[in-house]
Protein backbone atom coordinates (compact mmCIF):
# COMPACT_ATOMS: atom_id res chain seq x y z
CA UNK A 1 0.00 0.00 0.00
CA UNK A 2 1.36 3.47 -1.05
CA UNK A 3 1.56 5.48 1.85
CA UNK A 4 2.76 8.95 0.51
CA UNK A 5 2.87 10.51 -2.57
CA UNK A 6 6.25 11.62 -3.93
CA UNK A 7 6.56 14.82 -2.98
CA UNK A 8 5.50 14.38 0.66
CA UNK A 9 7.73 11.77 1.22
CA UNK A 10 10.38 13.71 0.20
CA UNK A 11 9.26 16.50 2.67
CA UNK A 12 9.07 13.83 5.24
CA UNK A 13 12.66 12.63 4.11
CA UNK A 14 14.33 16.17 4.59
CA UNK A 15 12.20 17.13 7.88
CA UNK A 16 14.22 14.18 9.19
CA UNK A 17 17.41 15.59 8.34
CA UNK A 18 17.33 18.64 10.18
CA UNK A 19 19.51 19.17 12.72
CA UNK A 20 19.26 22.58 14.75
CA UNK A 21 15.69 23.88 13.29
CA UNK A 22 12.65 23.03 15.27
CA UNK A 23 9.97 22.20 12.85
CA UNK A 24 6.93 23.14 15.01
CA UNK A 25 5.58 26.89 14.40
CA UNK A 26 7.36 29.27 16.00
CA UNK A 27 6.99 33.21 16.41
CA UNK A 28 8.55 35.56 14.97
CA UNK A 29 12.23 36.90 15.94
CA UNK A 30 13.03 40.08 15.70
CA UNK A 31 16.35 41.83 13.95
CA UNK A 32 16.71 45.07 15.82
CA UNK A 33 19.10 47.11 12.88
CA UNK A 34 20.32 49.69 14.91
CA UNK A 35 22.00 52.90 12.55
CA UNK A 36 24.59 54.56 14.79
CA UNK A 37 28.01 56.48 14.29
CA UNK A 38 31.15 57.46 16.71
CA UNK A 39 29.63 61.25 16.47
CA UNK A 40 26.14 60.94 17.15
CA UNK A 41 25.02 62.31 20.78
CA UNK A 42 22.10 60.63 21.50
CA UNK A 43 22.75 56.82 19.96
CA UNK A 44 24.08 55.69 23.70
CA UNK A 45 20.70 55.95 24.34
CA UNK A 46 19.60 54.10 21.46
CA UNK A 47 22.42 51.43 22.51
CA UNK A 48 21.10 51.08 25.76
CA UNK A 49 17.43 51.03 24.55
CA UNK A 50 18.18 48.32 22.36
CA UNK A 51 20.02 46.30 25.25
CA UNK A 52 17.34 46.53 27.21
CA UNK A 53 15.16 45.15 24.62
CA UNK A 54 17.26 42.01 23.92
CA UNK A 55 17.58 41.67 27.41
CA UNK A 56 14.15 41.24 28.07
CA UNK A 57 13.53 38.65 25.00
CA UNK A 58 17.46 37.33 25.19
CA UNK A 59 16.65 33.81 22.76
CA UNK A 60 14.00 36.05 20.40
CA UNK A 61 16.01 39.57 20.03
CA UNK A 62 18.92 40.15 17.78
CA UNK A 63 20.68 43.29 17.31
CA UNK A 64 22.94 44.49 14.06
CA UNK A 65 24.48 47.89 14.89
CA UNK A 66 24.75 49.91 11.46
CA UNK A 67 27.49 52.38 11.40
CA UNK A 68 26.29 54.59 7.91
CA UNK A 69 25.98 58.07 7.38
CA UNK A 70 28.01 61.61 8.07
CA UNK A 71 27.83 60.31 11.74
CA UNK A 72 29.93 57.55 11.30
CA UNK A 73 32.56 59.12 8.59
CA UNK A 74 35.74 59.37 10.99
CA UNK A 75 38.03 62.18 11.68
CA UNK A 76 42.00 61.67 11.62
CA UNK A 77 42.70 59.21 14.05
CA UNK A 78 39.30 57.60 14.68
CA UNK A 79 38.13 54.36 13.57
CA UNK A 80 36.26 53.57 10.47
CA UNK A 81 33.43 51.15 11.80
CA UNK A 82 31.84 51.47 8.58
CA UNK A 83 30.66 49.12 5.69
CA UNK A 84 30.08 48.69 2.08
CA UNK A 85 26.72 47.87 3.24
CA UNK A 86 25.79 50.68 5.24
CA UNK A 87 24.73 53.59 2.74
CA UNK A 88 22.24 50.84 0.75
CA UNK A 89 21.03 49.86 4.07
CA UNK A 90 20.25 53.17 5.15
CA UNK A 91 18.64 54.44 1.97
CA UNK A 92 16.12 51.64 1.86
CA UNK A 93 15.44 52.63 5.57
CA UNK A 94 14.23 56.44 5.00
CA UNK A 95 15.75 56.82 8.04
CA UNK A 96 15.48 60.95 8.67
CA UNK A 97 17.78 61.26 11.90
CA UNK A 98 20.06 59.32 14.28
CA UNK A 99 19.89 57.17 15.99
CA UNK A 100 17.41 55.06 13.64
CA UNK A 101 16.25 51.61 13.77
CA UNK A 102 14.19 49.25 12.24
CA UNK A 103 12.60 46.33 13.22
CA UNK A 104 12.44 43.22 11.01
CA UNK A 105 12.70 46.36 8.32
CA UNK A 106 8.94 46.19 8.35
CA UNK A 107 6.79 49.57 8.38
CA UNK A 108 5.05 50.42 11.69
CA UNK A 109 1.44 52.71 11.18
CA UNK A 110 2.41 55.42 13.72
CA UNK A 111 5.72 55.14 14.78
CA UNK A 112 7.97 55.76 11.52
CA UNK A 113 10.17 58.75 11.58
CA UNK A 114 8.30 60.36 8.58
CA UNK A 115 4.86 59.15 9.39
CA UNK A 116 4.31 57.87 6.20
CA UNK A 117 6.67 55.28 4.10
CA UNK A 118 9.97 55.04 6.44
CA UNK A 119 10.82 51.46 7.89
CA UNK A 120 12.94 53.63 10.41
CA UNK A 121 12.01 54.26 13.99
CA UNK A 122 12.77 56.84 16.62
CA UNK A 123 14.63 54.47 19.56
CA UNK A 124 11.16 55.50 21.85
CA UNK A 125 9.30 53.46 19.26
CA UNK A 126 11.76 50.49 19.07
CA UNK A 127 9.66 48.65 22.00
CA UNK A 128 6.36 48.66 20.77
CA UNK A 129 7.63 47.45 17.42
CA UNK A 130 9.30 44.68 18.71
CA UNK A 131 6.74 43.62 20.79
CA UNK A 132 4.18 43.51 17.68
CA UNK A 133 6.40 41.29 15.61
CA UNK A 134 7.44 38.68 18.79
CA UNK A 135 3.59 38.08 18.71
CA UNK A 136 2.91 37.49 15.03
CA UNK A 137 3.90 33.84 14.11
CA UNK A 138 6.40 32.80 11.63
CA UNK A 139 6.12 30.86 8.39
CA UNK A 140 10.27 29.67 8.12
CA UNK A 141 12.10 29.22 11.80
CA UNK A 142 15.74 29.57 11.65
CA UNK A 143 18.88 27.72 12.64
CA UNK A 144 22.44 28.37 13.22
CA UNK A 145 25.84 26.93 14.71
CA UNK A 146 29.34 28.05 14.18
CA UNK A 147 32.99 26.92 14.21
CA UNK A 148 35.67 29.28 14.07
CA UNK A 149 39.59 28.13 13.79
CA UNK A 150 41.39 30.14 16.44
CA UNK A 151 44.88 29.75 14.36
CA UNK A 152 43.55 30.37 10.85
CA UNK A 153 40.67 32.52 11.39
CA UNK A 154 38.64 30.08 9.11
CA UNK A 155 35.08 30.40 9.68
CA UNK A 156 32.42 27.68 9.13
CA UNK A 157 28.57 28.69 9.58
CA UNK A 158 25.78 26.41 8.98
CA UNK A 159 22.12 27.48 8.93
CA UNK A 160 19.26 25.56 8.60
CA UNK A 161 16.17 26.82 8.10
CA UNK A 162 12.21 25.21 8.21
CA UNK A 163 8.95 26.05 6.44
CA UNK A 164 5.88 25.58 9.00
CA UNK A 165 3.82 27.35 6.56
CA UNK A 166 4.28 28.54 2.79
CA UNK A 167 5.49 32.28 2.01
CA UNK A 168 3.40 34.32 0.27
CA UNK A 169 5.98 34.80 -2.61
CA UNK A 170 7.98 32.72 -4.53
CA UNK A 171 11.70 33.93 -3.73
CA UNK A 172 12.55 34.22 -0.12
CA UNK A 173 16.30 35.49 0.47
CA UNK A 174 18.59 34.13 3.42
CA UNK A 175 20.98 36.55 4.95
CA UNK A 176 24.49 35.56 6.89
CA UNK A 177 25.67 38.70 9.04
CA UNK A 178 29.50 38.92 10.82
CA UNK A 179 29.55 41.05 13.96
CA UNK A 180 31.58 42.04 16.38
CA UNK A 181 31.35 43.46 19.82
CA UNK A 182 33.55 44.69 22.60
CA UNK A 183 35.06 46.97 20.06
CA UNK A 184 37.05 50.02 22.39
CA UNK A 185 36.68 53.32 20.35
CA UNK A 186 35.36 56.85 20.72
CA UNK A 187 31.53 58.05 20.69
CA UNK A 188 30.00 61.37 21.53
CA UNK A 189 27.40 61.10 24.24
CA UNK A 190 29.15 58.06 25.52
CA UNK A 191 31.11 59.82 28.65
CA UNK A 192 33.72 56.80 27.77
CA UNK A 193 36.76 59.21 25.79
CA UNK A 194 38.02 56.15 23.39
CA UNK A 195 36.84 53.52 25.86
CA UNK A 196 33.03 53.25 24.71
CA UNK A 197 32.44 50.10 24.38
CA UNK A 198 31.04 49.12 20.61
CA UNK A 199 28.60 45.75 20.90
CA UNK A 200 26.79 44.23 17.73
CA UNK A 201 29.14 46.28 14.95
CA UNK A 202 28.32 45.09 11.09
CA UNK A 203 31.42 43.97 10.11
CA UNK A 204 30.42 41.91 6.68
CA UNK A 205 27.46 40.45 5.18
CA UNK A 206 28.35 36.90 4.01
CA UNK A 207 25.84 36.25 1.50
CA UNK A 208 26.19 39.93 -0.23
CA UNK A 209 24.04 42.91 0.44
CA UNK A 210 20.15 41.44 0.36
CA UNK A 211 21.17 37.39 0.69
CA UNK A 212 21.09 34.39 -1.24
CA UNK A 213 17.77 33.53 -3.16
CA UNK A 214 15.42 30.87 -1.53
CA UNK A 215 13.17 29.38 -4.37
CA UNK A 216 11.66 27.01 -2.25
CA UNK A 217 9.75 28.28 0.59
CA UNK A 218 6.58 26.46 0.72
CA UNK A 219 5.31 24.55 3.99
CA UNK A 220 7.58 21.88 5.00
CA UNK A 221 10.73 22.50 2.54
CA UNK A 222 14.16 22.71 4.49
CA UNK A 223 16.80 24.53 3.49
CA UNK A 224 20.95 23.67 4.44
CA UNK A 225 23.15 25.98 3.82
CA UNK A 226 27.11 26.05 4.40
CA UNK A 227 29.28 28.99 4.46
CA UNK A 228 33.02 29.06 4.76
CA UNK A 229 34.51 32.36 5.39
CA UNK A 230 37.86 33.68 5.70
CA UNK A 231 38.13 36.03 8.63
CA UNK A 232 40.55 39.07 7.34
CA UNK A 233 43.24 40.53 10.88
CA UNK A 234 41.12 43.99 10.30
CA UNK A 235 38.00 45.53 9.27
CA UNK A 236 39.25 49.37 7.85
CA UNK A 237 41.80 48.83 9.77
CA UNK A 238 40.39 48.17 12.85
CA UNK A 239 41.59 45.36 14.45
CA UNK A 240 39.39 41.81 14.48
CA UNK A 241 39.32 40.16 17.50
CA UNK A 242 38.12 36.40 16.83
CA UNK A 243 36.64 35.54 20.48
CA UNK A 244 34.06 38.55 19.71
CA UNK A 245 32.90 37.87 16.79
CA UNK A 246 29.07 37.09 16.24
CA UNK A 247 26.54 35.31 13.43
CA UNK A 248 23.50 37.12 12.49
CA UNK A 249 20.93 35.19 9.94
CA UNK A 250 17.36 36.11 9.10
CA UNK A 251 15.27 35.20 5.99
CA UNK A 252 13.37 37.70 4.14
CA UNK A 253 10.53 38.12 1.60
CA UNK A 254 12.89 40.62 -0.19
CA UNK A 255 15.21 43.15 0.64
CA UNK A 256 12.82 44.13 3.16
CA UNK A 257 10.36 42.22 5.39
CA UNK A 258 12.62 40.18 7.59
CA UNK A 259 10.30 37.03 8.48
CA UNK A 260 12.51 35.91 11.27
CA UNK A 261 16.23 35.29 12.55
CA UNK A 262 18.71 33.68 14.92
CA UNK A 263 22.09 34.14 15.88
CA UNK A 264 25.19 32.40 17.29
CA UNK A 265 27.93 32.65 18.99
CA UNK A 266 31.34 30.66 16.96
CA UNK A 267 32.83 28.12 18.71
CA UNK A 268 36.91 28.43 18.84
CA UNK A 269 38.87 25.94 17.59
CA UNK A 270 42.36 25.24 18.86
CA UNK A 271 44.75 23.44 16.41
CA UNK A 272 47.47 24.13 18.08
CA UNK A 273 49.30 23.19 20.94
CA UNK A 274 52.02 26.11 20.80
CA UNK A 275 50.63 28.89 18.80
CA UNK A 276 51.14 32.95 19.41
CA UNK A 277 49.68 35.61 16.91
CA UNK A 278 49.90 38.86 16.32
CA UNK A 279 46.26 39.42 17.06
CA UNK A 280 46.80 43.60 15.99
CA UNK A 281 49.25 47.20 16.16
CA UNK A 282 47.72 49.32 17.97
CA UNK A 283 47.41 52.55 15.94
CA UNK A 284 49.83 54.63 15.63
CA UNK A 285 48.53 57.93 13.74
CA UNK A 286 50.45 60.94 13.36
CA UNK A 287 53.97 61.16 14.46
CA UNK A 288 56.32 63.96 14.51
CA UNK A 289 59.30 62.83 16.02
CA UNK A 290 61.50 60.18 15.06
CA UNK A 291 60.91 58.26 17.98
CA UNK A 292 58.72 54.98 18.20
CA UNK A 293 57.33 52.10 20.92
CA UNK A 294 54.84 50.11 18.72
CA UNK A 295 52.10 48.73 21.41
CA UNK A 296 51.16 44.75 19.86
CA UNK A 297 48.16 42.16 20.74
CA UNK A 298 49.82 39.20 21.45
CA UNK A 299 46.99 36.11 21.49
CA UNK A 300 47.59 32.81 22.58
CA UNK A 301 45.64 30.69 20.10
CA UNK A 302 47.31 27.29 21.46
CA UNK A 303 46.39 25.07 24.20
CA UNK A 304 49.34 25.35 25.55
CA UNK A 305 49.83 28.32 28.34
CA UNK A 306 52.74 30.51 26.42
CA UNK A 307 55.79 31.90 28.99
CA UNK A 308 57.94 33.94 26.19
CA UNK A 309 58.42 34.77 23.03
CA UNK A 310 60.63 36.15 20.34
CA UNK A 311 59.47 39.61 19.00
CA UNK A 312 61.22 41.11 15.88
CA UNK A 313 59.97 44.87 14.79
CA UNK A 314 60.71 46.95 11.85
CA UNK A 315 60.26 50.66 12.22
CA UNK A 316 61.00 51.64 8.51
CA UNK A 317 63.27 48.94 7.51
CA UNK A 318 65.05 49.20 10.82
CA UNK A 319 65.08 45.84 12.28
CA UNK A 320 64.94 45.32 16.62
CA UNK A 321 64.28 42.44 18.47
CA UNK A 322 62.61 42.06 22.10
CA UNK A 323 61.53 39.06 24.39
CA UNK A 324 58.57 38.67 25.86
CA UNK A 325 57.81 36.82 29.77
CA UNK A 326 54.88 36.15 31.13
CA UNK A 327 51.82 34.15 31.64
CA UNK A 328 49.61 34.05 29.16
CA UNK A 329 46.84 30.94 29.33
CA UNK A 330 45.37 29.30 26.28
CA UNK A 331 42.67 31.92 24.36
CA UNK A 332 43.98 34.70 26.21
CA UNK A 333 45.66 38.13 25.14
CA UNK A 334 47.70 40.98 26.33
CA UNK A 335 49.24 44.32 24.86
CA UNK A 336 52.67 44.34 24.87
CA UNK A 337 54.57 47.69 24.24
CA UNK A 338 57.97 47.12 22.30
CA UNK A 339 61.19 49.62 23.32
CA UNK A 340 61.02 53.34 21.88
CA UNK A 341 63.64 53.68 18.60
CA UNK A 342 64.73 56.16 16.68
CA UNK A 343 63.91 56.09 13.14
CA UNK A 344 64.00 58.30 10.17
CA UNK A 345 60.90 59.03 8.70
CA UNK A 346 60.52 57.87 4.76
CA UNK A 347 57.99 58.20 2.06
CA UNK A 348 56.14 55.08 3.26
CA UNK A 349 56.15 54.88 7.13
CA UNK A 350 55.75 50.96 8.14
CA UNK A 351 55.83 49.05 11.56
CA UNK A 352 55.87 45.24 10.89
CA UNK A 353 55.99 42.91 14.00
CA UNK A 354 56.74 39.09 13.68
CA UNK A 355 57.20 36.50 16.59
CA UNK A 356 59.57 33.15 16.46
CA UNK A 357 58.55 30.03 14.97
CA UNK A 358 56.08 28.26 16.67
CA UNK A 359 53.13 25.18 15.73
CA UNK A 360 51.52 27.51 13.25
CA UNK A 361 53.54 30.71 11.49
CA UNK A 362 50.31 31.59 9.75
CA UNK A 363 49.50 34.51 12.13
CA UNK A 364 52.63 35.19 13.23
CA UNK A 365 53.65 39.20 11.43
CA UNK A 366 51.53 42.06 11.14
CA UNK A 367 51.92 45.52 9.88
CA UNK A 368 50.87 49.01 10.26
CA UNK A 369 51.53 52.39 8.22
CA UNK A 370 51.83 55.50 9.82
CA UNK A 371 51.81 58.99 8.91
CA UNK A 372 54.10 61.81 9.51
CA UNK A 373 52.54 64.81 10.90
CA UNK A 374 52.60 67.94 9.14
CA UNK A 375 55.34 70.62 10.28
CA UNK A 376 54.67 74.78 10.77
CA UNK A 377 56.22 78.06 10.93
CA UNK A 378 55.33 80.86 13.20
CA UNK A 379 53.09 81.80 15.59
CA UNK A 380 49.52 80.33 15.68
CA UNK A 381 46.64 81.92 14.75
CA UNK A 382 43.38 80.79 16.65
CA UNK A 383 39.88 81.99 15.85
CA UNK A 384 36.84 80.58 18.23
CA UNK A 385 33.19 81.06 17.48
CA UNK A 386 31.18 79.53 19.63
CA UNK A 387 27.33 78.59 20.30
CA UNK A 388 25.29 79.22 22.69
CA UNK A 389 26.57 77.27 24.74
CA UNK A 390 30.30 78.26 25.49
CA UNK A 391 30.74 77.31 29.28
CA UNK A 392 31.00 73.98 27.79
CA UNK A 393 33.74 74.41 25.19
CA UNK A 394 37.93 74.38 26.51
CA UNK A 395 40.73 73.65 24.45
CA UNK A 396 44.46 73.15 25.65
CA UNK A 397 48.04 72.37 23.29
CA UNK A 398 50.21 69.91 24.52
CA UNK A 399 54.19 68.81 23.72
CA UNK A 400 55.18 65.45 23.34
CA UNK A 401 55.78 65.13 26.78
CA UNK A 402 52.51 66.49 28.04
CA UNK A 403 52.82 69.54 29.25
CA UNK A 404 50.58 72.05 28.54
CA UNK A 405 51.79 74.74 26.56
CA UNK A 406 48.94 76.85 26.06
CA UNK A 407 44.86 76.51 26.46
CA UNK A 408 41.47 78.39 27.21
CA UNK A 409 37.67 78.41 27.54
CA UNK A 410 35.31 78.17 28.87
CA UNK A 411 33.68 80.95 26.71
CA UNK A 412 30.61 82.76 26.88
CA UNK A 413 27.84 82.34 24.46
CA UNK A 414 27.77 83.20 20.64
CA UNK A 415 31.15 84.78 21.33
CA UNK A 416 33.98 85.15 18.85
CA UNK A 417 37.57 84.87 19.89
CA UNK A 418 40.67 85.56 18.34
CA UNK A 419 43.76 84.70 20.09
CA UNK A 420 47.46 84.64 19.04
CA UNK A 421 49.65 81.44 19.96
CA UNK A 422 53.53 82.56 20.40
CA UNK A 423 55.46 80.25 19.15
CA UNK A 424 59.26 80.07 20.85
CA UNK A 425 60.34 75.92 20.90
CA UNK A 426 60.31 73.24 18.62
CA UNK A 427 58.33 70.31 19.09
CA UNK A 428 55.60 68.27 18.53
CA UNK A 429 52.35 69.44 19.15
CA UNK A 430 48.92 68.58 20.13
CA UNK A 431 45.90 70.77 19.80
CA UNK A 432 42.56 68.83 21.37
CA UNK A 433 39.34 70.79 21.58
CA UNK A 434 36.65 68.86 24.26
CA UNK A 435 32.76 70.11 24.69
CA UNK A 436 31.89 68.71 28.43
CA UNK A 437 28.27 67.63 26.95
CA UNK A 438 29.73 65.81 24.35
CA UNK A 439 27.27 67.56 21.43
CA UNK A 440 29.91 70.01 19.96
CA UNK A 441 28.82 73.47 18.27
CA UNK A 442 31.56 75.47 18.57
CA UNK A 443 33.39 76.52 15.26
CA UNK A 444 37.12 76.30 15.92
CA UNK A 445 39.89 77.48 12.90
CA UNK A 446 43.48 77.15 13.43
CA UNK A 447 46.34 78.36 11.34
CA UNK A 448 50.00 79.25 11.19
CA UNK A 449 51.70 82.30 10.35
CA UNK A 450 51.49 81.64 6.54
CA UNK A 451 47.73 80.86 6.57
CA UNK A 452 48.01 76.99 6.30
CA UNK A 453 45.21 75.24 8.49
CA UNK A 454 45.97 73.07 11.08
CA UNK A 455 42.84 72.39 12.85
CA UNK A 456 39.19 73.15 11.51
CA UNK A 457 35.69 72.16 12.38
CA UNK A 458 32.43 73.45 11.72
CA UNK A 459 31.16 72.36 15.03
CA UNK A 460 30.23 68.93 14.09
CA UNK A 461 32.82 67.38 16.62
CA UNK A 462 30.64 65.66 19.70
CA UNK A 463 32.97 65.35 22.74
CA UNK A 464 36.36 66.00 21.83
CA UNK A 465 38.61 66.34 18.12
CA UNK A 466 42.90 66.59 18.17
CA UNK A 467 45.41 67.28 16.00
CA UNK A 468 49.14 66.69 15.93
CA UNK A 469 51.66 68.43 14.28
CA UNK A 470 55.32 69.59 14.19
CA UNK A 471 56.58 73.11 14.67
CA UNK A 472 60.06 74.34 13.43
CA UNK A 473 61.56 77.30 14.04
CA UNK A 474 64.00 79.01 10.77
CA UNK A 475 67.52 80.27 11.89
CA UNK A 476 69.18 82.90 9.53
CA UNK A 477 73.08 82.74 9.93
CA UNK A 478 75.04 86.26 10.14
CA UNK A 479 78.37 86.12 8.74
CA UNK A 480 80.00 85.51 12.10
CA UNK A 481 78.19 82.32 12.49
CA UNK A 482 79.81 79.05 11.76
CA UNK A 483 77.70 76.03 13.25
CA UNK A 484 74.36 75.69 14.47
CA UNK A 485 75.56 72.70 16.77
CA UNK A 486 78.26 70.38 17.41
CA UNK A 487 76.23 68.31 14.42
CA UNK A 488 75.42 70.46 11.86
CA UNK A 489 78.50 73.34 10.39
CA UNK A 490 78.27 75.04 7.03
CA UNK A 491 81.40 75.53 4.85
CA UNK A 492 82.16 77.98 3.36
CA UNK A 493 80.95 80.88 5.75
CA UNK A 494 79.90 83.36 4.76
CA UNK A 495 76.91 82.07 3.07
CA UNK A 496 74.23 84.38 1.10
CA UNK A 497 71.44 81.63 1.80
CA UNK A 498 69.10 81.29 4.75
CA UNK A 499 69.42 78.33 6.33
CA UNK A 500 66.87 76.28 8.37
CA UNK A 501 67.38 74.39 11.78
CA UNK A 502 64.96 71.32 12.55
CA UNK A 503 66.12 69.59 16.01
CA UNK A 504 63.12 68.53 17.84
CA UNK A 505 63.15 68.48 21.71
Amino acid sequence: MKLFTLPVWLIALSAMSQTIVSTNPENAKVILEEFTGIYCTYCPEGHAIAEAIQAQNPDDVFIINIHAGSFAAPLPGAPDFRTPWGAALVQQSELIGYPAGTVNRLFFQGLSQNGSTSRAMNRENWESATNQTLSNTSYVNLGVESTLNASTGELEIHVEAYYTGSSPVGQNYLNVALLQNNTLGPQTGGGQGNNYVHKHRLVDLITGQFGEEITTTTAGTFIDRTYNYSVPPDYNGVPTQLADLEVVVFMAESSQDIISGNANTPDLVVSFQNDLSVGAISPIGEVCYGVLGPEILLQNVGTQTATSAQITYEINGASYNYTWNGNLPSLEQTFVTLPAQEFPFNGSNVVAVTIGNDDFNGNNDREIEFFEAEEYQGNLNLTIDTDGFGNEFTWEMVDYTGAVYASGGPYGSFETITQVISMTTESCYTFTIYDSVGNGGTEVLLRDASGNQILQTDGEFGATLERTFGYKVETILGLEDTSFDQEVRIWPNPTRGNIEKRKYL
